[in-house]
């Protein structure tokens, strides 16, 4: 199950990636809550804000995919952190200060999910840099497990700060968590394939785009990724509506709420580790698909904090079974020279999870949140019924016999080092 940790570098990423991972569902997690303070608990503008959000991660995927394929995966996950930890900084000392507005909170998010896609990217391919193919799923898995001490501790004493110290302390513990992780990554010493820097970067983006538009597995998995994030992931936007408006509970409350989803993350995660790199992949995207569809509906009818905690676990782990496998398969199904871009299509389909949050913020806001999220659940189930004979057909690629697609520029191997 530890089979990544005998590579190269994975511990010290390990290590970075557990402070690191404060930056993802808590930060998500407190900035709703910004929102909602300053909106006077508007669905509507949670809404847009995860539209925003959700825009700036679907506008810079492709880009974020294409920087992953032309730089090494260590230096732009650096740079990525050092904006993000500053960014966090500042929200720390404008909250602090009471200077923030709504619209400002509302356009930062844009900011934020260019980061995530360049986060999420980097991440997954550094990951196939350090392990390789044979270990890929349980590589990703551990990382997963890695953010799980901050989806739940973490997630729990952002709830804290707020309700004791301000929204500012919230934002303090992100920046402090970010600048730890930093030393950490700075000291991985591996390197991995990167294509030619001699190129246009705008070509390389559309050069991905039209491989992945020709590639029968890609278009499956980014088709059926696309409704599970709209549908599913979406209601991770609306669990600070769920724990304010509809379970009635404080902040400490949201924090018992992400926490049980960081626990469901922990749980799938560990058997993942264990067990996904030895298992049929595609069926594994099905079933647990399939479950997560019908725990959502469930949590969405819940009014018992105890009982939704369950359920939010339950949503995630099934969630995360899912959509760690099918991050896997995007890579596999693709040669070395297009890792990056086709894992872009994976964030790129993330960021639809904003699309289904502002969707659940604008119209729940008239007919209620709850049947918002019981509707993503049925869709769900609906959806992965009728696309099961193609999810079933997806076939990896000869990483044994790997030759990389034809662009206009050529590639490079730069091999690993301790």
């Amino acid at each position: 199950m530890l089979a990544s940790f005998k590579a190269p570098g994975y511990k010290l990423f390990y290590i970075n990636s557990t402070f690191a991972a404060v930056d993802m569902n808590v930060r998500m997690a407190v900035h709703g809550w910004l929102v909602l303070e300053l909106s006077g608990d508007s669905a509507f503008w949670t809404g847009i804000y995860a539209l925003v959000l959700g825009s700036g991660q679907f506008l810079f995927s492709s880009l974020a995919g294409t920087l992953a394929d032309r730089f090494q995966r260590r230096s732009l996950l650096l740079l990525e952190g050092v904006i993000s930890t500053t960014m966090a900084a500042l929200m720390a000392v404008a909250t602090y200060l009471d200077v923030i507005e709504l619209w400002m909170a509302i356009a930062l998010a844009f900011i934020i999910g260019c980061l995530r896609a360049t986060r999420f990217t980097g991440i997954n391919r550094f990951i196939y840099d350090i392990v390789g193919p044979g270990k890929l799923v349980n590589g990703v898995s551990l990382w997963r497990v890695s953010n799980t001490p901050m989806m739940i501790g973490g997630a729990l004493l952002a709830g804290l700060l707020i309700e004791w110290s301000g929204i500012w302390a919230a934002y303090a513990l992100i920046a402090g968590s970010l600048a730890i992780s930093l030393p950490f990554l700075a000291l991985v010493r591996v390197s991995g394939t990167v294509e030619s820097s001699s190129g246009h970067i705008l070509r390389q983006t559309l050069e991905g785009l039209q491989y992945a538009a020709a590639n029968p597995a890609l278009r499956i998995l980014f088709t059926v990724s696309i409704v599970m994030e709209t549908l599913g992931f979406a209601f991770l936007v609306m669990v600070p509506i769920m724990a304010k408006n509809v379970l009635e509970v404080d902040a400490i409350g949201m924090g018992y709420l992400q926490a049980g989803i960081g626990t469901g993350l922990f749980v799938a995660t560990i058997i993942m580790a264990a067990k996904g790199d030895s298992r049929n992949k595609p069926r594994i995207v099905f079933w647990n698909a399939l479950g997560a569809g019908v725990a959502l509906t469930a949590f969405a009818f819940s009014r018992s904090l105890p009982l939704s905690i369950f359920l939010a676990g339950a949503v995630m782990a099934f969630l995360n079974a899912y959509d760690l496998t099918l991050g896997v398969l995007i890579q596999l199904v693709a040669p070395a020279n297009m890792r990056g871009r086709a894992v872009s299509l994976h964030s790129l389909a993330i960021s639809f999870t904003a699309v289904g949050g502002a969707v659940m913020g604008v119209v729940g806001e008239k007919v209620g949140v709850p049947l918002m999220v019981a509707s993503g659940g049925i869709g769900i189930v609906i959806n992965v019924l009728l696309r099961r004979n193609a999810i079933m057909s997806i076939h990896e690629f000869d990483q044994q016999d790997e030759q990389p697609v034809d662009t206009a520029e050529s590639s490079r191997d730069n091999t690993p080092s301790s």
